[in-house]
């Protein structure tokens, strides 16, 4: 057995914005001081000057008239452009062939097909949910019969490739223990949990007496739940992100002087820093970084029963949990009190998220690994 690390490359599928997906590749690249393999950089995504990162067919998805067909589109519901970066995958770059461990982060990178002696960890943030969990939603979202079949037809289908590419991955990572349990129960295989790292100046600098909610402002997120619970409060309501659903945010607060919609906001720390609690109220978060974040700076976490919100409240210890209507918002902000919360204890329940844990987990993970194969 070699004492060199085993050689390792991140294969992430695509760069459409710096999401979620794309800041785990960025900081397993930096931990594992390895290059990021992607099919393309969409134009005025911006890339970390500490990071490589190699577009494998830039021209064929970012340029010319091949952009505006195979464009990643609300937020990846694009089948040409799925379909197309899955098949890409299977042969990807050539220099991918000459490293000992490929860890595949987000789920279509699964599709590359390795050489006989290379190790395949597989990050997925989770099994692609409108085939899997959101299935029945989805479906009973389009009325038309005809139209209802041939989605079930393509769906099924999507299904049997998903799961085959399983075949080529030796080792799964779940990014909770929500998407463990996904992965045992969709793809009968077990996975390590490794929480993704919370970055950044996450710190608590008091009480300035005002709630905060912070997110893509995307249908999913539930923002303007939230904001409609706080309109018949006397609590203020701060809420920051950007998205489709701010024209909304802004019509329901029309009239409220309480519930303030500011868009992007580029030091998110400090105005958490100075909040009474976060509250947080997305549809079945897979892990919910804006909850840990709360957390890590210290804030009670007043968060939707379902996903793995539920997972992050400790009630009476951590913050709050309440049902997704507006009544259950309303009952669980009047009862709260900032007072039955110590900073100190809530910092000490989010050290499994920090950046230390993710770094040791990860490369324990990908290392041992590459040693056994």
């Amino acid at each position: 057995m070699s004492d060199e690390p085993p050689s390792v490359a991140i294969l992430h599928d695509r760069f459409p914005q710096i999401g979620g997906g794309e800041k785990f590749a960025i900081e397993a690249a930096r931990t594992l001081d390895a290059s990021i393999y992607t099919m393309y950089v969409y134009p005025g995504t911006e890339i970390p000057d500490d990071v490589r990162v190699i577009p494998i067919k830039q021209e064929k998805y970012a340029r010319g008239l091949s952009k505006h067909v195979l464009a990643w589109k609300n937020e990846g519901s694009n089948p040409l452009e799925t379909l197309s970066v899955a098949m890409d995958m299977t042969d990807a770059h050539p220099d991918l062939t000459e490293y000992d461990v490929i860890l595949e982060s987000a789920p279509l990178s699964k599709h590359y097909i390795p050489t006989v002696d290379q190790t395949i960890i597989h990050y997925p943030h989770s099994p692609p949910r409108w085939l899997y969990d959101l299935y029945r939603d989805r479906m009973a979202s389009f009325d038309y019969p005809g139209v209802r079949f041939a989605l079930k037809t393509y769906a099924k289908w999507w299904r049997t490739l998903d799961k085959e590419a399983n075949d080529y991955v030796d080792t799964f990572v779940a990014n909770s223990e929500l998407i463990r349990d996904r992965i045992r129960r969709y793809y009968h295989r077990d996975a390590e949990v490794i929480y993704p790292p919370v970055t950044g100046d996450w710190r608590n600098e008091g009480d300035d007496g005002y709630f905060v909610t912070w997110s893509r402002l995307a249908p999913e997120k539930r923002m303007p739940l939230i904001a409609e619970a706080f309109t018949e409060l006397d609590e203020h309501l701060v809420i920051a992100g950007d998205g489709a659903d701010r024209p909304k945010l802004e019509r329901i607060a029309c009239g409220h002087d309480n519930v303030e919609v500011r868009g992007f906001v580029d030091d998110i720390e400090s105005l958490v820093a100075r909040s009474t609690a976060v509250i947080y109220a997305p549809v079945q978060e897979d892990f919910g970084l804006v909850g840990a974040e709360a957390l890590m700076a210290g804030k009670p976490l007043l968060g939707v029963n379902e996903g793995f919100t539920k997972y992050q409240v400790e009630e009476g210890v951590t913050g709050e949990l309440f049902e997704p209507t507006v009544v259950s918002i309303r009952e669980t902000v009047r009862a709260f009190d900032a007072t039955d919360y110590e900073r100190d204890v809530i910092q000490k329940h989010a050290e499994k998220y920090s950046y230390e844990a993710f770094r040791e987990g990860l490369r324990t993970v990908v290392y041992h690994a590459g040693e056994d194969s």
